[in-house]
């Protein structure tokens, strides 16, 4: 056991929503939200160990009613895949290497992404 438990994570939980909710304003820039109803949505992961974040993800795409949900990962634990297979009507993974600890040991540099390079990229810097 883990000695965690519900009421003990919920500051945290708290915490995180808030720090979602000020990078999702800051990222979109006041823009509206993406509507993806109908449309073929294509979620990209940098990769996949136990599969929680994807399924996470693509759980609340989901809600929003895609016509097509596709998961595109370059490197995944063998079996995330398939357990997430429900969660998508496609996932692409093109690695699956036995013995998969992390997914940060099939990259070179695996810094966090900082916002002013997230901040960049959306604005074609």
């Amino acid at each position: 056991m883990s000695g965690l438990s519900e009421d003990g994570l919920g500051p945290q939980q708290a915490r995180e929503r808030t720090e979602l909710r000020h990078r999702e304003a800051l990222y979109r820039g006041g823009r509206p939200e993406p509507r993806v109803v109908g449309r073929t949505v294509v979620l990209v992961d940098d990769g996949l160990a136990t599969g929680l974040t994807a399924r996470a993800a693509l759980r609340h795409l989901r809600r929003r009613t895609p016509g097509r949900l596709i998961l595109a990962v370059p490197v995944g634990a063998p079996g995330s895949r398939d357990r997430l297979s429900g969660a998508a009507d496609d996932v692409l993974c093109l690695l699956q290497p036995p013995g998969l600890r992390s997914v940060d040991e099939w990259y070179d540099d695996f810094d966090q992404v900082t916002d002013g390079e997230v901040l960049a990229l959306l604005h074609g810097r």
